[in-house]
């Protein structure tokens, strides 16, 4: 609604000579949402001494960086079927990779899907959803106008099917090559994106495009310069690297996704475990590269004035902090993730807010900026009071969650988890419950303060002073869950 006045009021000031008959037809702002694949909040915006996310940086001196931002489920099909809904994964009884939104809400809306029956173009690019299960429901429902794609698999391909130079990284996770950017699977995806772009800025109509990067997503393959960003001396030691004290086994996992299956698994030495952490630096170094090329494509094209860009990573990752790889834990190096918000004449740019948001809360407040109506059901809650004033709230917690045992695709469709984890993660503590899946009883519980521990090392479940705080977090949490 603050568009269409802007754009009213600024004709009604224009001299008459100025104003022509295109100028009447107020605009709706348009929307370029784009989500990185494992992204945590190692950026410089977020303070990261080391690293170089110049583009990513450069959309948060224009917009809000929200630095207590929390995914619902630290996987990503049921993070991004959450969000892309706006409901919870309970809610949508979707909590592991063998289950999708379509087959289970044959009748879902998405938030592409909504801006397109409010009339947006909406269009997809690369992994943004995530899977969708049986191919026709995602036909019937023509979510979108398009969806493109370049390469389905994240390997190297030269142009013209030059011969690929020789991998200068080790460890079997990584590759360093010699390449340009275009023998990248995002390259394609950033290209398609620009294309689509240039088409969008000649039509009439409103666009909602969403993009997908799959980095920094394992494993790290990505051109040499971007392992030239770094030096390896220069990537920080990993901290905290033990387990926190007096956590429960169960808050832990395998590290498949880096260590191996339990019939393979290995253990990493310092240089492997190093040349990862670099790995994961230049892989999100790449990535922004690509969105950075997008974000110019934009400004070129004269998009940026109407155009609200959203960033988000699908879930963190840890990279050996508290002796764990990869995600699916309830620590904030999982559960927080990056998310900035730039929406043209909505607040101070350069702005950053520790107000406690989540990513379900993208959906109210896409629909809010833009002046349109939210569908029913949706349990996020609009962040535009937090983007005028990066002092206020909109609420006091987050929840997330994951299951035991953490599995990918183990299991089936049908198969149940032993135990949930919930985690609550207010503005001072982050409360865990670890919940039976059948009986609800608790097998393990824990307590970090993010005031006087904020990387949590101790666990304070089950001393004198938790017995004081617990009780009120777990009625919270319990509002929230059920």
């Amino acid at each position: 609604m603050k568009y269409i006045l802007t754009s009213i009021i600024a004709l009604l000031l224009a001299p008459p000579d100025a104003l022509h008959a295109d100028d009447f037809v107020a605009k709706k702002p348009n929307v370029l949402f784009v989500v990185f694949d494992d992204l945590n909040n190692r950026l410089g915006c977020y303070g990261d001494p080391i690293a170089k996310s110049p583009n990513l940086d450069r959309l948060a001196a224009r917009g809000t960086v929200f630095t207590r931002a929390y995914c619902q489920q630290p996987i990503c099909g049921p993070s991004r079927a959450s969000f892309m809904s706006g409901r919870r994964p309970d809610s949508l009884g979707i909590t592991s990779m063998t289950k999708y939104l379509y087959d289970l809400h044959p009748d879902a809306v998405t938030i592409p899907q909504w801006f397109k029956q409010h009339g947006y173009t909406a269009m997809s690019i690369g992994k943004v959803l995530g899977g969708y299960g049986d191919p026709e429901h995602f036909k019937k429902l023509s979510v979108w106008d398009r969806r493109t794609g370049g390469k389905t698999k994240d390997e190297f391909a030269m142009p013209g099917g030059a011969h690929l130079p020789p991998n200068l990284a080790k460890d079997p996770l990584c590759e360093n090559r010699d390449v340009p950017d275009e023998a990248c699977f995002d390259t394609v995806s950033a290209n398609l994106a620009i294309t689509e772009l240039r088409a969008l800025a000649k039509k009439p109509q409103p666009f909602f495009l969403a993009l997908g990067l799959f980095k920094p997503h394992t494993p790290y393959k990505v051109p040499k310069r971007y392992w030239d960003l770094y030096r390896r001396e220069d990537i920080p030691a990993i901290d905290p690297a033990a387990r926190p004290s007096n956590a429960p086994e169960i808050a832990f996992h395998a590290n498949h996704e880096i260590l191996g299956e339990p019939n393979n698994r290995r253990t990493l030495d310092d240089e492997a475990q190093r040349e990862i952490r670099h790995g994961y630096y230049a892989a999100m170094s790449f990535a922004d590269a690509q969105f950075g090329r997008v974000l110019d494509a934009l400004d070129e094209l004269k998009l940026s004035d109407n155009t609200i860009v959203v960033i988000i990573g699908d879930n963190g990752f840890h990279l050996g902090e508290h002796d764990t790889w990869g995600k699916m834990t309830l620590f904030g190096w999982d559960a927080r993730v990056p998310l900035i918000i730039s929406a043209p004449g909505i607040g101070k740019g350069g702005a950053k807010t520790s107000a406690i948001s989540e990513l379900i809360d993208i959906f109210p407040t896409l629909t809010d900026l833009s002046g349109l109506p939210s569908p029913p059901q949706l349990d996020g809650t609009s962040l535009v009071p937090v983007l005028k004033d990066a002092t206020a709230k909109v609420k006091t917690a987050a929840l997330t969650q994951h299951p035991r045992p953490a599995l990918y695709w183990g299991g089936g469709p049908q198969a149940l988890p032993q135990v949930m984890g919930y985690a609550l993660k207010t503005d001072r503590w982050s409360y865990h419950e670890w919940r039976d899946f059948k009986t609800g009883h608790i097998v393990g519980q824990e307590l970090y303060d993010q005031q006087t521990d904020p990387l949590e090392t101790v666990n304070q479940a089950g001393t004198v002073d938790s017995a004081e705080v617990i009780p009120a977090l777990a009625e919270q949490l319990d509002a929230l869950v059920n």
